[in-house]
């Protein structure tokens, strides 16, 4: 979301498409590397009962976590 970092952590937010569908076919020789994403939490408080494999349908909007490692560091930078 946007053209730049988000200013209060510094990392990129991205968001789900809209659509149900994929939208783009992603060739597997153009992925550098996986990414590690952290749910924007908001205000609300999160249940208790809210499972890791029910988080990407849960939350709209991601942090993309640069500070994971030095090469994620690196190339979102």
């Amino acid at each position: 979301m946007g053209n730049s970092p988000d200013n209060l952590t510094g990392m990129w937010v991205v968001e789900q498409d809209s659509d149900e569908t994929p939208s783009t076919i992603i060739h597997l020789d153009t992925i550098v590397r996986a990414s590690h994403l952290l749910p924007v939490f908001g205000h609300a408080r999160v249940p208790r009962t809210l499972a890791f494999s029910d988080t990407l349908n849960t939350f709209t909007r991601f942090y993309v976590n640069k500070y994971i490692d030095h090469h994620a560091f690196e190339i979102t930078f």
